[in-house]
């Protein structure tokens, strides 16, 4: 109901003023395209006027308007490899709808006929006129992988996705995209648990011996005027400035139902949200078992999610995020959360301290081109009078993006820092997961993580990328009598009545990674993509099937085709 009301005071006051053509209605570019990796390059050289928004995804038509900039500087004399020049070409085409809409390029193939393209990198149907606009895009990915290491893991997997995109636009006010696809996972060995199935995220999955059956829904519907936009539907959120992953929102859970308010004047740009989660699914709502027709149907514990994001453009090179998010479960939509304008810390304590909140700043820094500077903070909790309460608990990310070391190569460094306790809570409902994923940095607490990437761009459409990935995990011990020691080293478990008030970073069981990754990514028409790859991880003290702490080395080898997976 909160919802609700809230929703019929966003349209009452969108109805209010006068659409313009200034207004954004497209609906988001997915998290998995290139073309961000594209747009961090053309940022870290200097070629944009502000910096990219931290909070992402973005819409179609303000993708469009960034790689106009680009060919405006292009037009202007700076210079880009050839290699550059036949990347745009392609995004060029992608995006041309949104490109004319802004005055760039002219519309071809009439204004109202259907247009039917082959797997030559165009969408499979269009239709366009004066008022509206479709696009249908089937989707599909095929993956081999091996496994092999120490033990006794020797397995095969592949995996299986078929689906199909529709989106679209109403004149210059309402956009909608809708993705789905059904999946299948395959494997020589048993799949008797949700733990089994490699496929990431993941929602539902049905187990049928060797094989996992599991299916994905995303949709957004967009109403937007010139400096707001407000969208309902289920989809991913990245919010800071990492690629490894983010603190406080980040794309490697599982797409939830949200809907969101987004403002933008001038060098200030805001967003809120208010979320449906997914419990986990032992968590059940024991007052909501009862028989019906012989048959015994239980219900879940609801969970919601509420967030915002402030980002100030200080200057061309300068830019600060601030966030908040807050977890909260076992009632309905809390009409403080949901109201765009508010502070969550202090509705969070005017709601007596139950729910799991956090908070969050970044700053990005360009000192010079191609060298792009970061740093993320996330506080747990927050007792300001108390630098020493257990409940403050802390996370921090420090990042180096460095353009062009040699032509047409990125390098990226990145170090992640979680104390323990992080992204948990006293109320298990409240830790800061969507399904059993986290909504936060993937590794969870009591852990930290540097990672280097290069990737080097041979023409457009081969690539090649190498990547060093250093993890240590303090895990919660478990003792020959069967009891958990928790250390704080697993989100799902916060700190129970008896456990000792002190943190230790990297107390209990330490393991210890070392991943190296070596990738090959060929596209040859766009939008289909093979990918080869390799990794070795050598492990110490790391748990194997048989429950016993040793070392060892694992490897994989993947291949995947994929054609509009994104």
């Amino acid at each position: 109901m909160v919802v609700h009301r809230f929703l019929l005071t966003v349209i009452c006051m969108l109805c209010i003023f006068r659409v313009s053509h200034a207004a954004d209605p497209t609906p988001d570019v997915p998290l998995l395209h290139p073309v961000y990796g594209v747009l961090d390059r053309f940022e870290a050289r200097g070629w944009f006027d502000t910096p990219l928004s931290q909070t992402r995804p973005f819409s179609r038509k303000g993708v469009a308007r960034r790689l106009l900039y680009v060919f405006r500087q292009l037009d202007a004399g700076r210079s880009m490899s050839r290699t550059e020049r036949g990347i745009l070409e392609r995004y060029s085409a992608e995006f041309s709808v949104e490109l004319e809409g802004l005055g760039y390029g002219a519309r071809g193939g009439g204004d109202d006929t259907w247009v039917g393209r082959a797997l030559s990198g165009g969408n499979l149907y269009v239709w366009r006129d004066s008022v509206a606009s479709v696009a249908i895009d089937p989707l599909f990915r095929q993956s081999v992988l091996g496994f092999r290491g120490d033990g006794p893991r020797r397995e095969r997997v592949s995996q299986t996705y078929v689906g199909g995109i529709l989106r679209g636009t109403f004149h210059d006010r309402f956009g909608f995209r809708i993705r789905h696809f059904e999946a299948r996972e395959w494997s020589n060995g048993g799949r008797n648990s949700r733990q089994d199935v490699v496929a990431r995220p993941i929602e539902d999955v049905q187990l049928k011996g060797s094989f996992a059956d599991f299916r994905e829904a995303t949709f957004q519907l967009v109403w937007a005027m010139p400096w707001l936009s407000v969208d309902v539907g289920k989809g991913r959120l990245d919010w800071g400035p990492g690629r490894t992953g983010n603190l406080m929102l980040t794309d490697h859970a599982p797409p939830f139902a949200l809907i969101r308010l987004r403002v933008a004047y001038k060098r200030i740009r805001y967003v809120h949200l208010a979320g449906e989660l997914r419990a986990r699914l032992d968590a059940i709502d024991t007052t909501r078992i009862w028989i019906d027709n012989g048959h015994v149907r239980s219900f879940l514990r609801p969970k919601r999610l509420a967030a915002h994001r402030l980002e100030f453009l200080l200057s061309k090179r300068v830019q600060v995020g601030l966030q908040e998010a807050v977890v909260y479960a076992d009632r309905g939509f809390e009409l403080l959360y949901v109201t765009p304008v508010t502070a969550l810390v202090a509705v969070q304590n005017h709601l007596g301290n139950r729910d799991n909140l956090g908070m969050g700043a970044d700053l990005s820094v360009r000192p010079t081109d191609r060298v792009q500077v970061y740093g993320a903070l996330f506080l747990d909790d927050l007792q300001k009078f108390s630098p020493g309460s257990f409940a403050n608990k802390f996370a921090f990310q420090a990042g180096v993006f460095w353009v062009d070391p040699v032509p047409d190569t990125d390098v990226r460094i990145e170090f992640v820092h979680l104390e323990p306790f992080v992204y948990s809570h006293n109320f298990q409902i409240n830790t800061y997961e969507h399904y059993d994923a986290l909504l936060g940095y993937a590794t969870g607490p009591n852990a930290d993580r540097f990672v280097v990437q290069v990737e080097h761009r041979f023409s457009p459409s081969f690539s090649a990328s190498l990547r060093i990935d250093r993890e240590r995990q303090g895990e919660n011990i478990r003792n020959p009598d069967g009891s958990l020691t928790n250390v704080g080293g697993d989100a799902a478990l916060g700190r129970r009545p008896d456990d000792p008030r002190v943190r230790d970073f990297l107390s209990g069981e330490v393991e210890r990674r070392t991943q190296l990754d070596v990738g090959l990514r060929l596209e040859p028409v766009r939008d289909l993509v093979f990918r080869a790859g390799f990794r070795t991880t050598g492990a110490d003290h790391v748990v194997f099937p048989d429950g016993i702490r040793r070392d060892g080395r694992s490897f994989r080898w993947s291949f995947r085709a994929d054609f509009n997976f994104f």
